[in-house]
């Protein structure tokens, strides 16, 4: 998707979530009842500033479509403070800030299980490639102890039939 296209789609998404949020912040039981909406606005956040980091990479990119992602991303910041009032208020004066802490806490979670899935990938390719080459050494101790006896076998053999041609 285009970087422009994935940033509009972001914030239409942040959009219908914030909206979400407003029209049941009253209605709800508990935060749970809105954790999908607080999740997609987490993940808006992200895919924003993943765009912006994008393109600050990009050599070529256009005055304005810097401009728009900054834009966004502080029209998205400034909703994403109020939906912490709302939830705030709503939940108590903490809740928002515990919100962010669980989610950056299975951001963590998720970020060292993806290296223990790599480490332990890196750890069975080593392991595999150890046994190989085990194997192609044992291979080729006993071609070559094959190789002897035949030769062995063979000058015996010779030297045999010397002696009875003699």
């Amino acid at each position: 998707m285009e970087p422009i296209a994935t940033a509009v789609a972001a914030v239409a998404a942040a959009s219908n979530a914030i909206a979400f949020i407003k029209a049941r912040i009253n209605d709800v039981q508990s935060v749970a009842d809105i954790s999908s909406q607080i999740g997609t606005l987490f993940d808006c956040q992200k895919k924003l500033n993943e765009e912006r980091n994008k393109q600050a990479g990009v050599g070529d990119i256009k005055f304005q479509s810097s401009i728009d992602a900054v834009l966004e991303a502080k029209k998205l910041q400034e909703q994403m403070q109020e939906i912490k009032t709302l939830i705030n208020l709503r939940f108590g004066p903490d809740t928002w800030n515990e919100i962010v802490s669980h989610h950056n806490q299975k951001l963590r979670e998720q970020k060292e299980a993806q290296k223990r899935a790599r480490q332990e990938a890196r750890r069975r390719a080593k392991e595999i490639e150890e046994t190989i080459k085990t194997t192609i050494l044992v291979a080729g101790i006993i071609a070559i102890a094959v190789a002897l006896f035949i030769f062995l076998f063979a000058t015996v053999a010779q030297s045999s039939a010397e002696e009875i041609v003699l």
